[in-house]
């Protein structure tokens, strides 16, 4: 959701495809699949492009991806299964299920499932440190976690972080004595008719899109282990079994009518996340007279979507198996087919936001961020303060595939614009809005505690 309503400023600057066969090079990654349910039933399935470069094995419908955090949806699927069947009370504190973590007392249910508990989040510093490549266990994750402060008090206010999810992936198994991946096979994947949708890893056999740091398929991308992305990104799915997903969570398979509607109808304003709110593991964002109820996911080599208008029983899946595949490509062109006028009112507000400047706490390291981004469309590393990583990482080559991959054909820079900032386990993030001359991006720029650059990313 974040990545569509971010990009649909950049898409209105240039003609929409006139067919799905026309995206495949402008989607930044080797492959992508799309699947568009309506009424019901799924009325288009569409794959272009390789899941497999090195073999040359072409993506299909069937293709099965990471999903990254639209694991999130069912993790709370099968929160709001247990509180249907009064086992899970969304205001008990965290720790009448999960005792050991004394130091939560105060944090509810439902704060976790709306990012709101104040729990750090444990990712992006084992990503970023490699800690991914050896395995870990829920548990261990939640120790670690437990023995930091909160980052806030608890309801105060909305910070993503995937511990939330790892500590309700804990709850849903302890509370149903089975593993959360049994649980969410027979409560979850079974009734909606998955049967192309696996936890941690797909079986051997199955048709696997590779993930790739880019859209050249060059280099894989290696996620890690499957254990770091427990219950908040460990799911691998299709497009048609995500449309099934949809479905089932729509028909009331899964949820009650009213259970379901609730995740959304909560929803608060998501911090960093544009216009979008979050509610019980979805996101809204306003659609003219409808809304959009989903999630995003992403993690190394893949980024993921998957929207829903309830009202109307439609959805549309987007699968890529590159870290900066643009799921709104796809979804650009199905919004525009099947919902014009809203999706004329989206792309005005999109743009209005963007011309809408946020007070900037820090014009200086503003002004040190835009130097960055000028050196690097010079093809020059002009920050005198890296960090030893990133200094490694950003070599002439490195910087070259950065100016042909995010910045070509969007010309010069006229403006950094700011618009969040995050503080979490050690890091600050800041997120601004860059204006070039032909188009625009979301960035993030990350400073480690002693203010060296840490990373760079598309938002």
């Amino acid at each position: 959701m974040l990545r569509l309503a971010q990009a649909l400023v950049a898409a209105a600057l240039v003609p929409l495809a006139t067919s799905l066969q026309s995206l495949q090079p402008r989607v930044h990654a080797p492959g992508f699949a799309i699947a568009v349910l309506r009424g019901g039933r799924i009325v288009e399935r569409f794959a272009a492009g390789d899941a497999d470069v090195a073999r040359s094995l072409r993506a299909t419908p069937q293709t099965i991806f990471h999903i990254g955090s639209i694991t999130k949806m069912f993790t709370a699927t099968a929160v709001m299964q247990l509180v249907q069947s009064g086992k899970i009370d969304l205001h008990a504190s965290v720790t009448r299920y999960l005792p050991q973590f004394v130091g939560w007392k105060k944090v509810t249910i439902a704060e976790l499932l709306m990012h709101r508990s104040g729990l750090p989040n444990y990712l992006d510093a084992a990503l970023a440190t490699g800690r991914t490549a050896t395995p870990t266990t829920p548990q261990a994750i939640l120790t670690a976690m437990a023995a930091k402060p909160l980052d806030f008090a608890p309801g105060a206010h909305f910070e993503y972080s995937n511990t939330n999810y790892v500590a309700l992936g804990l709850i849903v198994a302890s509370i149903s004595g089975e593993s959360l991946a049994a649980y969410e096979r027979r409560a979850i994947f079974i009734p909606a008719k998955m049967h192309a949708t696996f936890v941690g890893a797909a079986p051997a056999g199955r048709p696997l899109a590779l993930g790739y740091k880019a859209r050249d398929g060059a280099a894989i991308a290696n996620p890690g282990d499957p254990s770091w992305y427990y219950a908040c990104g460990d799911i691998l799915s299709t497009v048609g079994d995500l449309a099934r997903f949809d479905e089932a969570l729509m028909n009331g398979t899964l949820l009650a009518p009213a259970t379901f509607a609730e995740m959304a109808k909560v929803a608060r304003p998501a911090t960093g996340f544009g216009d979008a709110g979050y509610g019980y593991g979805v996101m809204t964002l306003a659609f003219g007279d409808r809304t959009l109820v989903g999630h995003h996911g992403g993690l190394p080599g893949f980024e993921a979507d998957n929207e829903m208008i309830p009202r109307d029983g439609f959805a549309v899946i987007a699968l890529g198996n590159a870290f900066d595949f643009a799921t709104s490509g796809p979804e650009n062109l199905v919004f525009e087919h099947y919902y014009p006028k809203q999706f004329a009112a989206l792309v005005v507000a999109a743009h209005n936001a963007s011309a809408e400047p946020v007070r900037d706490p820090n014009p200086a390291l503003t002004r040190r961020f835009a130097a960055f981004l000028h050196g690097l469309l010079a093809g020059k590393q002009l920050d005198p303060h890296l960090t030893p990583q990133m200094a490694a990482a950003l070599t002439p080559s490195a910087i070259a595939q950065i100016d042909a991959q995010l910045f070509a054909r969007l010309g010069s820079l006229r403006r950094l614009t700011f618009r969040d900032r995050f503080i979490g386990d050690g890091y600050r993030s800041y997120d601004y809005l860059a204006s070039f001359a032909d188009g625009y991006l979301n960035l993030r720029f990350t400073l480690d505690s002693s203010g060296a650059l840490a990373g760079f990313t598309k938002r």
